[in-house]
This record gives C-alpha cells, structure tokens and sequence, in this order.
C-alpha cells in the first residue's frame, strides 16, 4: 500500500470538503425545498435518505472498492506515492490530489446529504411563512423569491452549524484516514493519546476551542449581512 512522506494532511481536505458540502447540500436542498413537487427534486431526495443512514465506515469502504480496487480509477491509500517529496510541482500537486480525491468524495457526499434534507425541511417550513405568501401573491418574480425570501432566511440556522462544524477540523477525521490510511490530524491526536503525549493532546484541543470561538465570532459579525432583520447600528 502506498503511503505518504507529507506531513499531516487531512485538516485542510476536512475544511474544504465541509465548505463544499455545506454549499451543494444547502443550494440544491433549498431549491429541492421550494420545488419538492418536481420529479428531480423527489429523486435527489430518495437518494439522500438512502445514503444519509448508512455508517460512514461503510460507504467509505464502498467507494474505495469499487473506484480504487475495482475500476482501478484512484490509489487504494495515503497521502501521496511512495518516494514522492513534498515539492511545489505540478506532478506533487496532482499526486496528493489524486490520492485525496475519494477521502474527499466520501465526506462530500455524506455531509452533503446531511445538509440536504435539513435544508430542505427548513425551506418547507419558511415557504409556508405569511410573508412568503403575501410576496406570491403580490406578483414577486419566483427567482426572488427564492433567493432573498426563502433560502437567505433558510440559511440562518446553517450557518450557525457550519461554524460549530468547521470549528472541529482540527481534530481531524479519523474514520476517513483509517479507511483511506490517509495522513491526519485526527490519527495524530489518537497515537498521542495511545502514547500519552499530553503536549501535543493539549496542543491540538487548544488549537480547536480557539478555532470554534473564532468562527462562533465570525458568524456573528456576519449575521447582520445575511439577516434582514439584524442592522449594524
């Protein structure tokens, strides 16, 4: 199996792949949300609540058979080929993006489905709201209605689990780097505690409560541009 002379890799993958399920699963749940009596939207939602359930150790393993052993589409693991040093090179680059691809697919498509249904239920709840209904009723263009009435309020309670979310990717996923043997924060964490090294353990719990408190504040200050009914004074 190959294995990776970089250094810990997965916090970063983790943020970017919580990013973009955060913004797939919101965008196509709150439209799905409004539109729940299209063909397309029923079908995205089956599918979401077929994989949502299933155990991620699972579905990770699943998607490694069949791409990674299989098909032979990606490597089965690590972080990078063997013998391969950390450059800023095109073929580095492509490499470690090669071997992050279906880590990243697993947690994309998990989360995502996540995201999915929640907003989807939410944008249901909203759409049923007086002032929705009064805006159908005043002739508002569908398009803006869909943007600035229903999904903008929708996205509240997102982004405060977003930011709770984003908080913990220092701790790493270790699931995901046991299954693909993918370099971690999250397996770093775990042999320091197996190994009692309570330097790096309180190195790396410290690093997430300040991550948490600084994107808790974060939110908020971005809260007023979001939410029409908070104003900067």
């Amino acid at each position: 199996m190959e294995t990776s002379a970089s250094p810990s890799t997965s916090s970063p993958c983790r943020c970017w792949t919580s990013l973009l399920s955060w913004v797939l699963g919101n965008l196509i749940g709150g439209i799905a949300g409004y539109f729940s009596r299209a063909t397309w939207a029923k079908t995205v939602d089956t599918i979401a609540m077929i994989v949502r359930p299933l155990p991620y150790y699972i579905f990770a393993f699943a998607l490694m058979l069949i791409m990674a052993f299989l098909l032979g589409w990606f490597p089965i693991g690590g972080g990078a080929s063997l013998g391969h040093l950390p450059s800023l090179t095109w073929a580095y680059v492509a490499d470690v993006l090669n071997h992050a691809f279906l880590p990243a697919l697993s947690l994309v498509l998990l989360g995502g489905a996540a995201w999915f249904q929640t907003m989807k239920l939410i944008v249901q709840n909203v759409n049923s709201e007086s002032y929705v209904q009064y805006a159908k009723m005043g002739g508002v263009a569908e398009s803006r209605i869909v943007g600035r009435y229903v999904i903008r309020n929708a996205m509240l309670p997102q982004l405060t689990a977003l930011a709770l979310q984003l908080g913990q990717i220092l701790s790493g996923a270790l699931i995901t780097e046991i299954v693909f043997s993918y370099p971690g924060v999250g397996s770093l964490l775990y042999h320091a505690i197996l190994t009692g090294d309570y330097n790096l353990i309180m190195g790396i719990i410290s690093l997430s409560i300040v991550a948490i408190t600084a994107l808790i504040l974060l939110i908020d200050l971005l809260y007023p541009l979001l939410d029409p009914r908070v104003r900067l004074t």
